[in-house]
């Protein structure tokens, strides 16, 4: 998959998230260990959408040897409930990914069918219409995730050739 993100977290944002990290932990009785932390670095310093096996991977790159997969699967839960990051839908795939969400603005997605880009994007006129449609018919929005799905210029390219 290719990403079309930019999520790269200074080093102050980054304590920031990791002092929220810590106060969950306190607040559920666990502590931030020290691979906790490092799965939790990766993590936000992660540059697009992710799976467990991709931060695996960047785990390993970051020579952070005691990230056994047990202890992510067990971490990748408070860390979403600590707003570091969130699972996030793509339906151009079963799989289940994760983004980093910390101190970031709500996004959509526009998804190439065919070689699986993901573009993150804004949109305010989206937001106001989901909005007004939730009052009109009586619903208070707790999330939403819309996906743009299609197929993109470089893919319509290379099938025209």
């Amino acid at each position: 998959m290719h990403y079309d993100a930019h999520t790269t977290v200074d080093d102050t944002t980054l304590q920031r998230a990791l002092a929220t990290f810590k106060q969950t932990l306190h607040d559920r009785g666990l502590r931030l260990s020290t691979v906790r932390e490092a799965i939790a670095r990766v993590a936000l310093r992660y540059d697009g959408h992710f799976e467990v096996n991709d931060l695996m991977r960047a785990l390993r790159a970051a020579n952070v040897q005691d990230a056994h997969l047990a202890t992510v699967y067990r971490t990748l839960p408070l860390l979403v409930e600590s707003g570091l990051i969130q699972p996030t839908l793509l339906s151009s795939s079963e799989r289940h990914f994760y983004e980093p969400a910390f101190e970031r603005k709500h996004h959509d997605h526009l998804i190439c069918t065919s070689c699986g880009r993901v573009v993150e994007f804004e949109f305010e006129a989206f937001e106001v219409l989901q909005r007004d449609i939730a009052e009109r018919y009586g619903f208070e929005l707790t999330a939403h995730f819309h996906e743009l799905l299609g197929r993109c210029a470089s893919c319509r390219a290379a099938a025209s050739r």
